[in-house]
């Protein structure tokens, strides 16, 4: 009071009465304070009321006081009500708060766990009974017990099945259900045995026929090879030879007097094999190829060795398939063109006379000489053409190599290649050429000609790709 006026403390005083409301009185203030809150000794602050200390208490259970108000809260196992002071009891298993193996059981303010059948108690977990080894004769002489989690099996050895109950094993009648005897059938316990028709035996483990093999026992084809199959066999021979029953051994086949013959140009029979010849004026070369470098202007080939030239020289390059100094077709022993076999020339039929049986030994180079100024495209300098039927117009022949220049071609005409000059103007020098060729069919054409022959036979009749080496000097 200044002058005797009245001051209004609650306008004056900066945040009195905090919680509360000032109320103003005359020389003085008072406070009136928010639920929560009380009024100090002096009246002149609102202060935290702790309503935990109050009675009757406002929690039925733990009672927390905060600022301005108190929290209710409940021991474990209980949750509040929605009146917010009392506590109920809180279901574990329901709201799955618990650490229950198997089985949970709500109790007041707790939970317990159970386990299941075949399962023993341990604290929260549940230890797995083994009942196998609680009882060793739990599935019988013929059954193999397996513990499961909780439980178990029984397994039956082989023959046998479990009966209804599933716990032990019963025979069963292999005869009535699925075997693999074919010729009768006799049930035992635990399995059950067949009969065997002829060229099968029982095997010594498994209840069932195998195939016996007679080609174990010696001799039984003679001179061919025996095959076995299934409940037989088969006597085999090389490729140009077929199996002779009566004799028991393997007869050549004479492949020049088939329906379907080898060669274009003539054939000679030899012992499990053929030769074939070439037109008049070419030498044999490779195996099934026929080559000629005479008559094409002043470009000839260089003339093999007098041995090469005698119509009574068969070289094995000329020889196709065929059986040379007791060599086998497959893997025979390759000669040179200029060994001849005298034994092997006697035995030969006679050819045709317009047939050329001169040969070319693969390895050697074809020479040639030309005058460049005397040269042009039309010039043919070699001519090839195959031997064998299997190849005509199904053969190509290419320079491999040697030609970077492009001095050389090769063109095909009525079944004959042609070695010659391009238009290309050559340059003087030597040029090695490499001549090769390769058979052509179609996918199709060669499932025919399987279909027509075996594989083996196939690989032969088509022949071996030539590789020919020729030397050509402009000059």
């Amino acid at each position: 009071m200044t002058n005797g006026a009245d001051i209004d403390e609650c306008k004056v005083i900066h945040d009195v009465c905090r919680n509360g409301e000032c109320i103003n009185d005359r020389g003085s203030y008072h406070c009136i304070c928010k639920t929560g809150y009380t009024p100090d000794i002096t009246g002149t602050a609102c202060i935290d009321l702790n309503e935990c200390n109050q009675a009757p208490k406002p929690c039925n259970f733990i009672c927390k006081n905060t600022e301005g108000s108190y929290q209710c809260s409940c021991p474990k196992g209980y949750i509040l009500q929605e009146d917010g002071r009392s506590c109920k009891d809180l279901d574990e298993c329901a709201t799955k708060q618990h650490n229950c193996q198997f089985l949970c059981v709500n109790t007041i303010g707790s939970f317990a766990c159970k386990c299941p059948p075949g399962f023993t108690q341990h604290h929260t977990a549940c230890i797995d009974n083994n009942e196998c080894t609680s009882d060793i004769n739990l599935c019988g002489s013929k059954g193999i017990c397996q513990n499961t989690p909780g439980s178990f099996t029984c397994e039956c050895q082989r023959g046998f099945s479990l009966d209804q109950s599933g716990a032990s094993c019963e025979d069963v009648d292999e005869c009535e259900g699925n075997h693999r005897c074919q010729h009768g059938c006799q049930n035992i316990i635990g399995g059950y045995r067949c009969s065997c028709p002829q060229g099968y035996l029982q095997h010594y483990q498994w209840n069932q026929c195998v195939d016996e093999n007679e080609c174990l026992s010696a001799h039984i084809c003679g001179g061919a090879s025996c095959h076995n199959t299934l409940g037989s066999y088969k006597c085999m021979c090389p490729a140009g030879f077929q199996y002779e029953q009566f004799s028991g051994g393997c007869q050549d086949i004479n492949e020049c007097g088939s329906s379907q013959a080898p060669c274009s140009y003539g054939c000679s029979n030899t012992e499990g094999g053929y030769l074939c010849g070439c037109p008049p004026g070419y030498f044999r070369i490779g195996q099934g190829h026929c080559v000629s470098g005479m008559g094409m202007g002043r470009g000839s080939p260089e003339p093999p060795a007098s041995s090469e030239m005698d119509d009574n020289s068969l070289s094995p390059e000329a020889c196709y398939e065929c059986k040379i100094n007791g060599y086998p077709k497959r893997g025979r022993k390759r000669r040179s063109a200029n060994e001849t076999d005298a034994s092997n020339i006697e035995d030969q039929p006679e050819i045709e006379a317009n047939v050329s049986l001169a040969s070319w030994d693969v390895d050697k180079t074809a020479m040639f000489a030309f005058n460049i100024s005397h040269i042009s495209n039309k010039v043919r300098i070699l001519e090839l053409l195959p031997a064998l039927t299997t190849l005509t117009n199904h053969n190509r022949y290419l320079i491999e190599s040697g030609n970077e220049n492009g001095f050389f071609k090769i063109n095909q005409k009525e079944g004959i290649s042609y070695l010659h000059f391009t238009k290309k103007k050559p340059v003087a020098g030597t040029y090695s050429l490499h001549i090769s060729s390769t058979p052509l069919y179609k996918k199709k054409e060669l499932n025919q000609l399987e279909d027509k022959y075996d594989k083996d036979y196939l690989s032969g009749e088509l022949g071996d790709n030539l590789k020919m080496k020729i030397q050509i000097l402009l000059h």
